[in-house]
This record gives C-alpha cells, sequence and structure tokens, in this order.
C-alpha cells in the first residue's frame, strides 16, 4: 500500500495525475500537484495525520449542517470506530436526524428541482435533494420516549445525556452509539435548537431530567486547560460548533495548534462560519505556529476522501 507522502515546498512541482485503479492515497498523493481546492484537499490530509502522529495532541471533530441526511453517517462511525477523534462537538440537528436513522426511519435521494407544495401535500421533507418522510418525527418521538425513563432522572450535561443515550441505542450504525462504545464525548452546545432538545423539554415538564448546556462547559474547560497538551480541530461546517472549541481555548488560555476547516460558506460578511481559519490567530484561539488547512469544499465530498485517507494511513501504522 502506497504511502501518502508529504507535501514539498510551495510551489508545483509536478502536475497530478489519474489512472484506473488509483486508490485515495494514490489520489490524495496526486492532489498534492493540483492548485486550488485539490491543494487544500492533499493539505487537509496531512495536517490530520500530524495530528494523529502527536501523541499528546487531543483532537475535536466540530460538525454542522445537514450531513446525517447527506449521507455522512456512515463515515463518522468508521472515523470514530478507527479512534481518530477524541472528542465530538456537534448539532442537536445532527443528533436527531441520527436518531431518526437509529429508530429506523430512512432519508432517501430525491430532487431540487421539485414542488415543495407537492412534497407537503405528501408529507415530505426537503433538504435539498435528499427527502424525509415526516413519520421519521414520530418515530423520533416513539423512540426518544422509549428510552428516556432508561436515563438518570437529574440535571444532566448534554455530554452526560448523550453517553447514557449511546449506551441504549441498538443501531450499531449510529454515531451516537459509536461514539459510546468507542469513548468520545460528545458536546452539544446547540442541543436546544433541535426535535431531539424540544422532547427533552417535553420530558423535562413532568420528570426530573433536565439538560443544562452550562453543565458541559466544566467537563470541557477541563480538557483544554490541560497543561503539556496540544490541541488540535477538524471542522466540518461552521455554527455553533465550530466556535465552541476555539472560545473555549481563547477563555482557557490554551491555543490550538492544528485547525482544518472544510465549508463552503464565505468570509467576506464577517461570519463565523465562513471566517478564514487563519484568522484564529489573530484572537489567540490558535497558536502563532498552527498549521491550518482552509478547505473550500463541500463536505459531502471533502470529509469521505480525509476520512478514507487517514483510515488507510492508521491501517500502515
Amino acid at each position: 500500500m502506497n504511502k501518502i507522502k508529504a507535501l514539498k515546498g510551495t510551489r508545483l512541482e509536478k502536475r497530478m495525475d489519474v489512472w484506473a485503479g488509483m486508490s485515495v492515497t494514490d489520489l490524495v498523493n496526486e492532489l498534492s500537484g493540483a492548485g486550488y481546492a485539490g491543494k487544500r484537499m492533499a493539505e487537509a490530509v496531512q495536517v490530520y495525520m500530524k495530528m494523529l502522529d502527536d501523541k499528546e495532541c487531543v483532537k475535536f471533530l466540530s460538525a454542522a449542517g445537514a450531513l446525517i441526511a447527506g449521507g455522512m453517517r456512515n463515515v463518522f462511525v468508521k472515523f470514530f470506530n478507527a479512534k481518530a477523534v477524541d472528542i465530538f462537538i456537534t448539532t442537536g440537528a445532527i443528533l436527531t436526524h441520527d436518531l431518526i436513522e437509529a429508530f429506523g426511519e430512512k432519508h432517501f435521494q430525491g430532487s431540487a428541482a421539485v414542488d415543495d407544495r407537492k412534497l407537503a401535500s405528501e408529507g415530505i421533507f426537503r433538504m435539498y435533494d435528499v427527502f424525509l418522510r415526516k413519520e421519521g418525527f414520530a418515530k423520533l418521538e416513539t423512540g426518544i420516549r422509549e428510552l428516556l425513563p432508561k436515563i438518570e432522572q437529574r440535571e444532566l450535561s448534554p455530554r452526560e445525556f448523550l453517553r447514557q443515550l449511546g449506551a441504549l441505542i441498538k443501531d450499531k450504525n449510529s454515531i451516537i452509539r459509536a461514539c459510546y462504545e468507542n469513548n468520545i464525548d460528545i458536546y452539544c452546545p446547540s442541543i436546544t435548537d433541535s426535535m431531539l432538545g424540544f422532547h427533552l423539554w417535553m420530558w423535562s415538564q413532568n420528570h426530573k431530567l433536565k439538560i443544562n448546556p452550562q453543565l458541559d462547559i466544566k467537563d470541557f474547560m477541563d480538557i483544554v486547560w490541560q497543561k503539556g497538551k496540544r490541541f488540535g480541530l477538524l471542522i466540518l461546517g461552521g455554527g455553533v460548533p465550530k466556535h465552541f472549541v476555539p472560545g473555549m481555548m481563547q477563555a482557557s488560555g490554551n491555543a490550538l495548534d492544528y485547525i482544518i476547516q472544510i465549508t463552503m460558506d464565505r468570509p467576506e460578511h464577517g461570519g463565523v462560519s465562513g471566517m478564514q481559519i487563519v484568522e484564529a490567530k489573530s484572537w489567540g484561539k490558535a497558536t502563532p505556529s498552527a498549521l491550518t488547512c482552509d478547505l473550500r469544499c463541500d463536505v459531502t465530498l471533502a470529509f469521505p476522501i480525509l476520512a478514507a485517507a487517514i483510515l488507510d494511513y492508521l491501517k500502515q501504522k
């Protein structure tokens, strides 16, 4: 098996090539001879490899967007099972759609050229060109209410709640279950902004189980306050998960040593989702010498390539 080669210099020392039967490692190596997003793709893999090789590095993965609907569920699970991540930060929406699939409903391919009024009359929700039946949310309600009585009935952080929930999910392809099995803590600062968060609130009206997102901060700060550690972050999309890790790093007085960003958002409007990741150095959220890679690409294209290349790399080690 070919190894991923180190990037050389800052100019195009060779032109990329393709051939029948090339592996993902071959592809990444060839992309190092490209420009633009192709070169950034190769750089993203290189930076993640350095994170893995750094034995003192705590590896964070943040994810936002309709990625479960976009077919990324198995990619996340394989990435988690390979021990490529230490901490997962995500949105309530990603967890909600993971649970919908765990409880038996599936997202399915549709079309972006469709009459949304007709879909509404048929009980189908659309996420660009992916569809989900309305029944999926009914299964979510039924499924989560069957599991909630088995959770400790007290005030819990999202991390504590999701750890207990992961132990109860039977679907091995669930990202929540995979995190539980691989001892990966899930932090969800925006859990209330989701149907999962809504059902947790509904349950809390008549039960002692309460979800308090502020409790996650103490546990997270215990991680980023560690001295002698280095920290790396892979960002998929933007939003709250992207901001949470660098924000807590800044509050701790520590800083990120590696950052990879994969997003389609733009930086010109000043929003955090599209910001150039090198900006984190001006805030002290990243060290002056931090390795950064800013890849403007659809996550559903770039993340599977990165994940497959990293799985190859870990298999070689």
